[in-house]
Formats: structure tokens, C-alpha cells, sequence
């Protein structure tokens, strides 16, 4: 029997496979729709999990000798496929995931999650790896079988994938390898040449993408983070002094009906498109003319006609090769987000996109600065108040800069600033909004004036939420992850770090894990469990159960008659409208109600208690506990240790149970009992009934009548005021 190998992921990162498949990987990890719409755990999963497959596929090939001429045969795929079976078959099965009954796994975790990579007409993560992926199951006929039994990719077209994708040719390590991998993905370059002309002329363009590397780093004209024009001549000058014949080979030609070098691809049918132009025939085509002549403000081509402007050349070398993300903060996404906006650089000038970036990361900066100085991020999230905070310290320290950054759209068709690419094609989404058009809009609208809960644009109209503004601001510059549900009823189940969920409508079930995190349960009756962590938990509509179980957390019940449980440590517990329950569990607790007829206990530790507007019922439970009545008809319950209560406004019952404690009526005509121990009691402005109970208590009258009943000889009572009663049980 062989045996069957296994690995447990969970134990030990997996290595890189140090081929092309690595690419895959790198795929997942950078996919924007994914970004947009899953969370980081589940793309580390999927990630996780193909890299996994690829060591097994390298294995698999390395084992049957596959792919001695560079190119996997349908027949060698069938062989692959027979090894992995044989050594790996359950492990593969695990790997490759499901989605049975709502729950992925897997590499499944990223697969028709919301991937947007294209590759020759296909999505690259739903279609070209999942087709890979299934290496290992069954073949049937000419076709692979999926986990249901369902035919998947043909046998041939996996093994043409294999072919395109095992050997890299995007190896420079910086942004010019995103030109070798589009060259790669052309569907039109796909149509029309061959796999081994399309690889030929990409590892042709992967080594002037060396040279290109090269000549900026020894020139340093990227020191600025920018390309201008003279730095084109330097870069220029550097190639034709140091690899003038390479680069001439390299690029190639198309003399005589023979293509050569990068020339394989150049005009032979590509189709895909960049800055308005043809991406091969024109973008990639006017960067590989670099090591050319240059007369006046262009480049010279192979036959000493002018080619790109070095205007054009500065653009395209400056989006693709300079970071200009440089905050060192998860806003930096936000400017990568417009350099990688594939609708964006489909139509929009790459000037244009380089300047909406740099005034992008250049809002960052005056953000991160806010962040800083104002230490609104100190409790590990940024709540509404926290940016109206934020505002407030760009308004006052720049406003000017921050209106010019932020730019707008005239009338006259000029767009300045970050309005450079809003609104200008950009297609990446986050949760359900634009990123660019939505999301970084509303984050770049935070220096302008807020009226109510929303910031105002530069037209004096209504933008972003500002509760949408401190979500945005927790994930991409506190790192948190954010989770929404549906309007349906969702289970949630968080993760191992900081997060922030939004369960919207239905009857939801959330249960977090460790981490400071946010839950706000939206509409419906919900159940949320906050985990480890200090959290902060909103009911929102409905009759909820929120529990915050370990940890110093906030809960808010807000709408509904809701169940609150603090659970462990010094917890803040508001009940909010509603007839609610709300119990402190161990620790220092605040429980506060609102309107509602509620019932509150702080169980252990010393706790504060605060009814509010109904006919609410306080328990202090054990610990010195501290009780205010609030308005409304309440009943305040010391019960043991020092504690204090105070009726306040109403006809209220307090008992101070066992302990030395404090009693004041307030106003109303109350009942006051002093229980165990010996007890200061204070009538209020009311006709009130007092009773000290048991131990040497002090009775004091404070402008009302009051009624003293079943007193001792040994309690000291103050008749210091007139309509004082004394009765004896």
C-alpha cells in the first residue's frame, strides 16, 4: 500500500513552489475584488491552500519528468494527475475546499468570492487556478470532475495553463513585471500567435524591465518618487552607455517577415487597452523603445522614427515602476488602489493617475498626522466622535492645503487634485462600494465641514456617513477587519484579531474570537458573543442577547428589549430603549438604562447602577455597589457590602441589604429600608417611609415628612425638621 502523505497548514507556513506557480499565490493575495469583499483571513486561507497544491503539482512533475521542453503535454497532465492521486489524494481534497452549507474551505475560501483578475478572457482566480486545482481529482473522459462530480476543465486546457504559468516571466520584483504579466494575459495576443511566441517576447521584456531597474537605481532618479522627462533622457543615456546591443536584441524587430525579440508581440493582435491606447502595441511597445535614439521630445524607433513622447514615457515609467504610497500606515492602500484600478488605467491618463495618487498620499499624510496628534486612536478603534475629532484638527491646521489636494471638476472639463480619478472609471469595490468613486472619496472629504452626521462635499452637499467614515478609517488605518452580513439571518464567526462586524438585517448569530472588537447587530433579534478582547457591542433594532464574556467591553442595546450580560472584567452596559435585562457579571461594571421599565444587576464587584426614565428595578449584587434610582418608580436593592443608593426622582422601594450602607430617598414619596449593618439613611423632599433594620443605623429627615417604622433604641434619628413621624413596629 503506498502510503498517503499529509501536512497540517495550521502547524507551519508552506514554502513558495520557486516557480511560476508562485504567481497564482501572489495573485490571490493582490486580487482587488477579493480585497474588496472577504476578509484577509480568508484570502490568507486560500493563498495558504494553493500554495500547498503548487508544492504538490512541482513535485508531481519534478516525479514524472514532465515538461522536459518547457510545455506539459495533455498526456503528462493525466500522468501528474495519477501521482497526485496516488501519494496525496485526501490531502488534495482537503486543500482544494468546498462551499457545503455556507461554509468555505480551502482554496475555496477565495474561489467566486468576487476575484476580478483577467487572464486571455478568463477569470484568473474562478476559472484559470480553479481549473489547476482540480490536478488532483478524478478525470472522466477528456474533461476534469469538480468536487460535486460535474465536469471541469478539459485535460488540454489544463495542461496549456501549466505550460503558461509553471515558468515565470515576471521576476524583476517591482511594478514593471505588472507590464510582462498583461502581456502574458492578452486575450487578443492569445487569439492570434502562438504560447511560445507570447513567452518569448515576455521573457524579452522581463529582461529590459532588469535593465530598466537597473538604470533607475544606479541613475537615482526615482529618489523623489517621481519620473520626470530629464530623468528619462538620464535612464536613456545609462542603457545605450551599458547595454545598447543587448536592448537592441532584445527588442527585436519584424525585418523580412521574421519577428525577433519583443517584436513577437508587437502589432500582432493585442487587445488589451491602457491610458486610452493599446497596451502592447503602444504603452509597452514606447517603454521598450528606452535604449533608443531620442530626437527632441520623442523616442526614436528601431528605424529612426519617432515613437512615444518622452512626456508620455515619463508617465508610463513613473505608474508602473514608483511606489507612491509611502504614509507607512493601511491608508497606503488607498493610493496603490488608484496605481491598480484596472477600469481607471483602462481610460484615464497616466499623468492623471499619478497626480490623483500623489495628492492621495499626500491626504494620508495630513490624516496619519490628525490621527497622531489628536491620540483618538489610543482605545484601538476610531469611533464618530474620534472623527469629528479628526475634522476638526484638519480644518483647523489645513484646510487651504487639504481643499487643493482634495481638487474638484469644473465646469470647463479641468479636474485638479484626487478629483484627477474620481469618478473616472474606476471599477474595484469595497463591500459593495467603489473604492475610488465611494470609499477613498469619502475618506478625502474628512477636512471639509460636517453638518449633522455627514460630511459635506466641496459643493455643500451631503457625502459619506460619518459612522461610514470611522469604519473605513478602522479598517485601512487600524488594520481591522471588516465583516458584514446580509439581510437575511447570518451566523458570523470572527477571527483571531481585531474586527469590526456589521451584521445588518434578520435574526443574526455573531460570535467573535480574540481582539478588541466592534459588532453592530442592525436590524432583527440578534445574538452576539464578544469573545476575548475589550469589545464594543451595538444591538441595534430588535430584541437582542449580547454578551461580552471576557474582557472590558461597551455594549449598547439601543432599540428592542434586550438581554445584556458584561460578563468578565470592568464593563460599560447601556441599556438603551426597551424593557431590557441587563446583568454586569464579575468586575467594576457601569450599567446605565434609558426609558425602558428595566431591570439591572451588577452582580459582582463594585458596580454603578443608573436607571433612567421608566420604573426600573437595580440590584447591586456583591461588592460596594452605587445605585442612582433616575426617574420613574424604582426599586433599588443593595443587597451585600457598603453600598449607596440614591432614589432620586420618583415614588421609589430602596433596600439597602446587607452592609454598612448609604441610603438617600430623593424626591417622591419613597420607601427606604436600611437592611444589615449599620446604615445612613437620608429622607428625601417626599412623604416618606424610613426603617433602619437591623444594626445601628442613622436616620436623617431632609425637608419632607417622613415616617420612621421599626427603628431601634440604638439607631441615632435626626428630627431636625418639622412633620416628622415616629412609629414603632
Amino acid at each position: 500500500m503506498i502510503e498517503q502523505k499529509s501536512a497540517d497548514l495550521a502547524i507551519a507556513p508552506v514554502q513558495p513552489a520557486d516557480n511560476g506557480l508562485d504567481q497564482l499565490v501572489e495573485a490571490i493575495e493582490n486580487d482587488p475584488g477579493l480585497e474588496g469583499r472577504i476578509s484577509e483571513q480568508d484570502i490568507e486561507g486560500g493563498a495558504k491552500a494553493a500554495a500547498a497544491m503548487n508544492a504538490i503539482i512541482t513535485e508531481a512533475v519534478e516525479a514524472t519528468g514532465s515538461m522536459q521542453d518547457g510545455v506539459v503535454t495533455a498526456d503528462e497532465v493525466r500522468s501528474i494527475n495519477t501521482y497526485i492521486r496516488t501519494h496525496y489524494q485526501q490531502e488534495w481534497i482537503d486543500l482544494h475546499g468546498d462551499d457545503e452549507n455556507g461554509e468555505e474551505t480551502g482554496f475555496h475560501l477565495v474561489q467566486n468570492d468576487g476575484a476580478t483578475m483577467r487572464y486571455r478572457g478568463d477569470n484568473l482566480i474562478n476559472t484559470v487556478a480553479d481549473g489547476i486545482y482540480h490536478l488532483g481529482f478524478e478525470i472522466e473522459g477528456d474533461n476534469f470532475l469538480n468536487e460535486d462530480g460535474d465536469p471541469n476543465a478539459s485535460v488540454e486546457q489544463v495542461a496549456e495553463w501549466l505550460t503558461q504559468f509553471y515558468t515565470d516571466h515576471s521576476t524583476t520584483g517591482t511594478g514593471l513585471d505588472r507590464i510582462t504579466d498583461t502581456i502574458m494575459a492578452d486575450k487578443g495576443l492569445d487569439r492570434n500567435i502562438t504560447d511560445a511566441e507570447i513567452a518569448e517576447a515576455a521573457d524579452n521584456a522581463d529582461r529590459m524591465n532588469e535593465i530598466i531597474d537597473e538604470a533607475i537605481r544606479e541613475t537615482g532618479v526615482a529618489a523623489d518618487n517621481h519620473i520626470s522627462t530629464d530623468d528619462i533622457v538620464l535612464i536613456n543615456e545609462y542603457i545605450q552607455d551599458n547595454h545598447y546591443d543587448e536592448w537592441v536584441e532584445l527588442h527585436g524587430d519584424d525585418e523580412n517577415g521574421e519577428e525577433t525579440g519583443f517584436h513577437l508581440v508587437q502589432n500582432d493582435g493585442a487587445s488589451t487597452r491602457m491610458f486610452g491606447k493599446n497596451f502592447v502595441n503602444t504603452v509597452a511597445d514606447g517603454v521598450y523603445h528606452l535604449g533608443f535614439d531620442i530626437e527632441g521630445d520623442y523616442i526614436l524607433n528601431e528605424d529612426g522614427n519617432r515613437n512615444a513622447s518622452l512626456e508620455d514615457l515619463a508617465g508610463w515609467v513613473q505608474y508602473y515602476y514608483v511606489d507612491q504610497s509611502d504614509t507607512g500606515t493601511g491608508l497606503d492602500r488607498l493610493t496603490d488602489a488608484v496605481k491598480s484600478d484596472p477600469g481607471l488605467a483602462r481610460n484615464t491618463d497616466a499623468d492623471d493617475i499619478n497626480a490623483g495618487a500623489d495628492a492621495a498620499n499626500r491626504l494620508n499624510e495630513i490624516i496619519d498626522e490628525a490621527i497622531r496628534e489628536t491620540e483618538v486612536a489610543g482605545d484601538g478603534r476610531i469611533s464618530v466622535e474620534d472623527v469629528r475629532t479628526i475634522n476638526a484638527y484638519i480644518r483647523e491646521h489645513h484646510l487651504e492645503e487639504w481643499t487643493e489636494l482634495h481638487g474638484d471638476d469644473y465646469d470647463n472639463g479641468d479636474e485638479t487634485g484626487f478629483h484627477l480619478v474620481q469618478n473616472d472609471g474606476s471599477n474595484i469595490q469595497f463591500r459593495g462600494d467603489n473604492l475610488i468613486n465611494t470609499v477613498a472619496d469619502g475618506v478625502y472629504h474628512l477636512g471639509f465641514e460636517i453638518e449633522g452626521d455627514y460630511i459635506l462635499n466641496e459643493d455643500g452637499d451631503q457625502n459619506a456617513n460619518l459612522g461610514d467614515l470611522a469604519t473605513w478609517l478602522n479598517y485601512y488605518y487600524l488594520d481591522k477587519e471588516i465583516i458584514y452580513g446580509s439581510e437575511e439571518a447570518d451566523t458570523i464567526r470572527g477571527l483571531n484579531h481585531a474586527e469590526e462586524v456589521h451584521a445588518r438585517g434578520g435574526n443574526d448569530k455573531v460570535y467573535l474570537d480574540a481582539g478588541d472588537d466592534f459588532a453592530d447587530g442592525g436590524d432583527g433579534n440578534d445574538i452576539i458573543l464578544g469573545g476575548e478582547g475589550n469589545d464594543i457591542l451595538s444591538g441595534g433594532a430588535g430584541d437582542d442577547k449580547l454578551y461580552g464574556q471576557e474582557g472590558s467591553d461597551i455594549i449598547a442595546g439601543q432599540e428592542g428589549n434586550d438581554y445584556i450580560h458584561g460578563g468578565d472584567d470592568n464593563d460599560y452596559l447601556h441599556a438603551g430603549s426597551g424593557n431590557n435585562r441587563v446583568y454586569g457579571g464579575s468586575g467594576d461594571d457601569m450599567l446605565i438604562a434609558e426609558d425602558g421599565d428595566d431591570s439591572m444587576s451588577g452582580d459582582d464587584g463594585n458596580d454603578t447602577l443608573t436607571g433612567g426614565g421608566g420604573d426600573d428595578r437595580l440590584y447591586g449584587g456583591t461588592g460596594a455597589d452605587t445605585l442612582y434610582g433616575g426617574a420613574g418608580n424604582d426599586y433599588l436593592y443593595g443587597q451585600d457590602d457598603n453600598d449607596t443608593l440614591l432614589g432620586e426622582e420618583g415614588n421609589d422601594y430602596l433596600n439597602g441589604g446587607n452592609g454598612d450602607d448609604a441610603l438617600d430617598a430623593g424626591s417622591g414619596d419613597n420607601k427606604v429600608y436600611g437592611g444589615a449593618g449599620n446604615d445612613k439613611i437620608t429622607a428625601g423632599d417626599g412623604d416618606d417611609i424610613m426603617s433602619g433594620d437591623d444594626g445601628n443605623d442613622t436616620i436623617t429627615g431632609n425637608g419632607g415628612s417622613f415616617r420612621v417604622t421599626g427603628s431601634k433604641e440604638a439607631d441615632f434619628i435626626m428630627y431636625a425638621h418639622a412633620g416628622i413621624k415616629k412609629q414603632k413596629s
